[in-house]
C-alpha cells in the first residue's frame, strides 16, 4: 500500500490528487467537528465514504486541522486506501478498509470511493 512514503511528509509534497483528498477529508472531518453536521449533497459519493467512515470507525482515528502542514497515521492509511481504490484493487481496499471499520461499512466506503475518486481528478 506503500503508506510509509506518506507519514510526515509534508502535505505541499504530495501529488496533486492525495493532496485534493487530504484537503476535503480535512475539512470534513473539521465541520463535522465544529458544526455536528457536514452540509454535503445526499448523493456526494466523497460524503458517503466519510459518513462509512464516521459510522463504522472502531478506533480513534486522527485526522489533523486543514491547516497542519504533514500527513498524519490515519491519513496516510486513509491515503493509501484511496490509491487503492483508484488502481481498481478493490479486493485489497476492502480488506484494509475493514481495518479502520466494521466490514459493511468498509464496503460502503469503499464503494462510495470508487464513485467519488472520478470526480476527484
Amino acid at each position: 500500500m506503500r503508506m510509509y512514503d506518506l507519514i510526515d511528509r509534508p502535505v505541499r509534497e504530495l501529488p496533486a490528487f492525495e493532496a485534493a483528498v487530504l484537503a476535503r477529508t480535512r475539512r470534513w472531518v473539521h465541520a463535522l467537528t465544529m458544526a455536528g453536521i457536514v452540509a454535503d449533497p445526499e448523493d456526494d459519493a466523497f460524503g458517503m465514504a466519510m459518513r462509512a467512515l464516521d459510522r463504522g470507525s472502531q478506533d480513534l482515528l486522527v485526522i489533523e486541522r486543514p491547516c497542519h502542514d504533514v500527513v498524519g497515521e490515519t491519513e496516510a492509511v486513509l491515503l493509501g486506501l484511496w490509491r487503492l481504490v483508484r488502481a481498481d484493487r478493490i479486493g485489497k481496499a476492502d480488506a484494509v478498509a475493514s481495518g479502520l471499520t466494521d466490514a459493511d461499512a468498509g464496503r460502503v466506503m469503499v464503494a462510495a470511493m470508487a464513485r467519488a475518486v472520478h470526480a476527484i481528478g
